[in-house]
This record gives C-alpha cells, structure tokens and sequence, in this order.
C-alpha cells in the first residue's frame, strides 16, 4: 500500500512567529540615510576590479555621501544634479537611492535613460544583478512574473519603472520620485511635449503638496556651460570639492586645470609626470597622496567660502544659500581612474589635434574624463579671415595648376550641380599638409561636335566628360614642368535633386566595367570614391562604408559610399585654415587663385555643433577639400606619414624640394579686411594646358596600383 502520508501528524505555524512577522510588517521603517543604507545593504561585483561591500575598496567615495543624503526623504531638496565624467560615482548615487528607497521609505519611482537599448542593458546587468547581490531587495520584491520584468519591477509599496524617452513615458503616470540618467544625451523636446525635467514634475503633482517629491539628474556635459546639466547644475547649490594641500595646508578645488603633466612629449612622459599641483604653494601632489588630499575634502556651494582647516574645522565659513535643487561637480581627479591615466589620455589627445587637427580626442577627454564641457583649443587667437587667406596666397611660390613640393599624392573632387561639375584638385603630403592645386568648373559637354551645357541632374550621358577631362589629367611640377603627376583617385558627391544618385551610382559602374566602343579600359573601384555628406554631428569621422542594394548590378564589383562626418571634418578644415605658421594640416594656396575660391573656404559659420552656410552663399570650396581629405581617412586613417600612396601616384623623382619664396612686396598688394580687391580674370576651365592627348592620364589597372585598400577611420 503507497504511503501518502496520511498515518503522519498534521503540522501547524508557530501563531508566536506568525504573528510577530505580521506585525513586523507593520512597523514603520527605520530611518536612515541613504548613504548609511548603502554601506550598510551594498554589495559590488565586479570581476576585474573592487568586488565586495560599498565603500569598502581602495576607492574613496565618502566625498559622495552628501550628495546621497540630500535625496532622502527628510532632505531639504525636492532635485539633485550631479555634472562629472564617466567612472565617478554619477549612476551609483542613483543605484543606492533606488536600494534605500526599496527598503526604507517605499514610494514610485521612474528611472528614464537616453534610450531603449541603454535602459534594458542597465536593468540586466546593473539592477538585477544589486538585486541578486542584495537579501533585503529579495525579500521586499513581490512573487509573479509580472513584478520582475525589463521595464518594472515591483517591490512592497514601490513599483519601479524603467523607461525611455517618449510620450507615453510621461503620460497618465503619477510619480513622487524621478531620476533621468544622462541627461545631456536625452532629446530636448519628447514628442513636442517639453523637456524631460518638466514632464516629469508634470506627473509629481499630486505628491508636491505633501512635499515628498525628487528628482535625480546626472549627466556628462556636452550641450555648453549655460544649457543640459551644467546649466541645471549652476542653478542649484552649484557645490565644488575641495580640499587642503599637504604641504602648506591653504585650500584648493580638486578640479581638472590642477592637473599638471609633460605637453611637450610623448603620453608615456604625462604619465610618469602627472600631479596635482597647488596654486598656492605649487606643492606637487603625487598618485599616493589622493586617498590623503581627499580626506580633507569637503563641498563649496554658493554663499560658502573655503578656509584652511587648520583654521576652522569645517574648512568652509558662510551659509549654503536656500534652494530646493542641490548641484555638484564631480571631477575625475577624485573618481576612479588613475591620475597618471588621465594625464596619458590627455596627451594622447592633444597629440592627435596637432598632427591631425582633429579634436575629437580633446572633446572626448573634456567631457569624460575631465568632467566638463569641451574647451575648443586654437593656437590663434583670431580666425583667418578672407583676406589673411588672400595673403597667404600672394605669398606663394607656385601657380594654380602646378603640384609644389611636398605633395605625396593628387585627389581630385568634385560636387555636382545642377548645370556643372565643380572640380578641384587637391595635394596632400606629410602631416596631412594640402595644397590647392587647381580649381575649375566643368559647364558644358560636347555632343554633336558641338558644346551644349551640363545636366548633370538629369542626363546622365553628362557623366563621361569627369573622365575625359578630370580623371586623364596629368600635372607638372612646379620647378619641373617637364616632370607631371597623376591623379590617384577621383571623389565624387552622389546628393542632388532629380536623379543625381542614381546617375553617379550608373557612372561609377560604366568607369569600373570599361567601353570597348572607345576604347577605354576598365578603372579599378579604388580609382573612385562615392561620396555623401553625413548631418549626425555625433557620428564617427569616417564610419565603414555603406553599400545600396537597390543600385548594384549582379556580377560587378560592390560600389561602396562613404559618408563622413562633414561637421566634424570642417572642424577639422577650419583649424588648420587657421593656422598662420607652416606646420602639421597647413593648407596652401597658389598665388593666382581666384579671391572667390578663397571667399568659399570662409563662407560657413559654426552654430551650435553644425556648420552652416548663408543663403545664396558659395561654399564649394570647402567641400571639396572635406571631400578630397575623405580619400586620405578611406586609405590612410590616422597615417600621417602617407606610406599607403603606391609609387605610381607620388611625384616622379627629380622635382625640387623647395621652391624660391615669393617678393614679399606681393603680398602686400593685397587689399586690407573691408577694402574690395581688385577684380582678376578667371583662368576657367583650362583643359588643354594641363592635359595633352597620350599623356599618360588613363587610370588603368596597373601594377602600382593592385594591393591599395580602404582604412576604416
């Protein structure tokens, strides 16, 4: 006979302890503060670094505690703002926050990040895994699979939502407490409603009378010192760390300007160089000496004045004037990263802007590392101006249509338009140095024995006259015209109306398949570069190439387009336009240029983080050099020394090395800012100098040219 059990005593719960667990639940919680909470519930996993219980490792975050207890529910604050670079402690205030929230004074909360793919990777490995790590969580979470999901998680007398920015987001949803995670990288408008902030307190209503609401945003800085976090920062308490120095004991702000390093060698020498340095005494201040400046720290907000503690313990005199939002600064001079890492990392940067006057390192050590927004940095105190470019041009020792010395390489680009192509021909050589080598339009195409105009738009015929008149050309030497230089790869802007893409994507496989009835062989894929101008200002340099299934043909080559980040690429032209002095990135101009073309190099301003160019103002020239130095990152990247150019399209041996300066009286012939210059005739298209049937210009498939590839920038 089975046996179910049935011979056994039934048992019962103890009443004594189920009574006592009823009625503990029913106590009130205690009150503690938040940063209490966190020592006290916190466990930190993380393989390859600090793992165990908070604020025990080798990292100093006492300095964090206030920021903590000012989003408890006895703070005088009802907002909190933090402003700091990554690895600083921004996201594990918040972590904490929502732990003691959870276990010591329950309510709703509403956690926004910038995007869905930001909040679901932070509920998975961040949240879930506090919650894993954390008993007192466990226990206070409800059972059902519906309180345990990506977007809520539902806990006794809190539900936590875990949410992006949309409409929906802030709609039909009281909540007391809010907290929005990167601030500065969520829109300013969400769905024409408001900004984030708002709509949030839009839904704290019904709780501000009982004064039980908060709200906790944290940012890196990327939007400018008056707008995104450091404006809603600088309208708090507005509160900066400081300390005292060591030596002489006078206080000092741990901030980012009192880092001191080697800038003028490599980034291993700002390492092995890198200290704190205080502006009173100029004591140094080594790696081993942060966990000792640190805990002297204390915060400095407005109506407070730091003193030396040896003066007054506090080491602050003065009152925190009354505000209900409480702003700090965090630096990452008190974060996590290494000193000596910081100093390299920023050397590293500086290093890049000067080689290759890009500065997006610099804009990546500013806000993430530093903590702050991005300094633009120019050795110039004043931008050139068209007519510093007009003397720049006077002085130099070579004609439009001659390659100067130092030119490695020849890129010819060309933005198409409506009635014409306009070309320019560019040199590029160590250092990323460039010359204007020649500049024309293309208006008219023979048909019939007879010039009709161009339609580029719409008649993609028009197409074959880029080859028979730009890419077949050949360029002598300056010093040297015996000697001539071929074109290595000609760019070509695919955007337009009517059927400009479609007819560029048609030319490019009509040059790489060949004409038999012309006689004209087959160009290689890397003689051509498709070109779109990117519009993200945020995106890569040059990110890898796209390819258009719509507009491939079965069994030919793969035509790529490459769309770079023309903002940052004109960042890029503008510094080294600005540059006076013969250097890494100086552009050159030949001495007979016309002033139109120059005038187009300056015809955009920078507005916010876009360039943007006047209505009914020419600015061709400078997308032709942003266009040609797109060939040089599609080869080279970051190569500076050119050693990808093959031997068939560097200068022929022979040229001279420099070429005799110009009178300097010439120079000064040019007109002063705000005096017209006198008109010049335009040397137009020019064809027949420059180029002479049979002269080596047909690009074919050489040996020289086999083995070129694509850099991925």
């Amino acid at each position: 006979m089975l046996d179910f059990g049935q011979n056994e005593q039934l048992a019962f719960a103890d009443p004594a302890e189920l009574v006592g667990r009823t009625l503990g639940e029913m106590r009130f919680p205690e009150k503690v503060p938040v940063s209490i909470a966190a020592r006290r519930h916190r466990e930190l996993s993380n393989p390859g670094a600090y793992s165990g219980p908070w604020g025990g490792g080798p990292y100093f975050v006492d300095h964090l505690d206030r920021i903590m207890d000012c989003l408890g529910g006895d703070s005088p604050y009802r907002e909190v703002g933090v402003i700091g670079p990554a690895q600083t402690g921004k996201s594990e205030i918040g972590n904490n926050w929502q732990l003691h929230a959870i276990i010591y004074d329950p309510a709703d909360m509403l956690f926004v990040m910038p995007d869905r793919t930001s909040i679901d990777s932070y509920v998975k490995t961040q949240f879930d895994k506090m919650i894993e790590l954390t008993p007192a969580l466990q226990d206070r979470m409800l059972a059902g699979a519906s309180a345990d999901t990506i977007n809520l998680k539902r806990f006794r007398g809190a539900d936590l939502f875990f949410l992006w920015p949309s409409g929906p987001t802030f709609r039909a949803r009281p909540i007391p407490r809010g907290r929005l995670d990167d601030y500065d990288d969520i829109p300013g408008d969400i769905a024409d409603q408001g900004d984030a902030i708002s709509l949030l307190r839009g839904r704290m209503g019904a709780f501000a009378a009982y004064g039980q609401t908060m709200i906790y945003v944290n940012s890196t800085p990327k939007l400018g010192p008056q707008a995104g976090i450091e404006g809603f920062v600088a309208g708090g308490t507005d509160e900066r760390l400081w300390v005292d120095c060591l030596q002489c004991g006078e206080p000092f702000a741990l901030y980012g300007d009192r880092l001191d390093f080697d800038r003028q060698g490599t980034p291993r020498d700002a390492a092995l160089s890198a200290s704190v340095v205080c502006p009173e005494c100029g004591g140094a201040h080594g790696q081993r000496d942060k966990r000792a400046l640190l805990a002297g720290y204390r915060w400095i907000g407005k109506g407070e004045q730091a003193i030396a503690r040896a003066r007054e313990p506090a080491g602050k005199i003065g009152e925190l004037e009354p505000n209900v939002r409480a702003g700090f600064r965090l630096d990452g001079l008190f974060g996590f990263r290494p000193w000596r890492e910081i100093a390299e990392l920023g050397r590293a940067a500086e290093l890049k802007f000067e080689f290759e006057q890009d500065d997006g390192g610099l804009k990546s050590w500013d806000q993430t590392v530093i903590g702050r927004n991005f300094r633009p940095r120019s050795g110039n105190s004043d931008p050139v101006s068209e007519s510093d470019l007009q003397r720049r041009a006077r002085a130099s020792p070579y004609a439009l249509g001659e390659v100067p010395p130092g030119a490695e390489v020849l890129i010819a680009s060309i933005d198409q338009q409506g009635n014409r192509f306009e070309v320019s021909v560019w040199g590029f050589g160590h250092n990323f140095k460039a010359w204007l080598v020649d500049r024309f339009p293309l208006l008219t195409v023979e048909e019939d024995g007879r010039e009709r105009p161009l339609r580029p738009f719409t008649r993609p015929e028009d197409w074959g006259v880029i080859h028979r008149k730009v890419m077949t050309r050949t360029y002598p030497l300056a010093g040297a015209a015996h000697l001539r230089m071929k074109i290595f790869n000609t760019v070509i802007d695919t955007g337009g109306l009517d059927n400009a893409t479609d007819n560029a994507f048609a030319w490019w496989h009509a040059m790489v398949a060949g004409d038999v009835a012309s006689g004209r062989g087959a160009i290689p894929p890397t003689a051509i570069t498709l070109y779109k101008g990117g519009n993200n200002p945020k995106g890569r340099l040059l990110p890898p190439p796209t390819v258009d299934a719509k507009r491939q043909i079965k069994g030919a080559p793969q035509a790529e387009m490459f769309i770079p980040n023309v903002n940052r690429m004109k960042d890029i032209l503008d510094v080294r336009l600005n540059r006076k002095d013969d250097g890494p990135g100086y552009v050159s101009f030949p001495h007979d240029v016309p002033h139109a073309y120059l005038a187009e190099l300056r015809a955009e301003t920078k507005q916010g983080e876009l360039w943007v160019r006047p209505q009914h103002t020419a600015n061709e020239t400078m997308d032709l050099y942003v266009m040609a130095y797109t060939v040089v990152l599609r080869f080279g990247g970051s190569d500076a020394s050119l050693g990808w150019v093959p031997a068939w399209a560097r200068p022929p041996r022979g040229g001279p090395e420099r070429l005799a300066p110009r009178a300097a009286a010439a120079a000064r012939r040019v007109p002063a800012a705000g005096h017209e210059a006198p008109p010049e005739t335009s040397p137009g298209v020019r064809i027949g100098r420059q180029a002479t049937p049979g002269q080596g210009g047909r690009i074919g498939v050489k040996n020289g040219r086999r083995g070129i590839r694509s850099v991925r920038s």
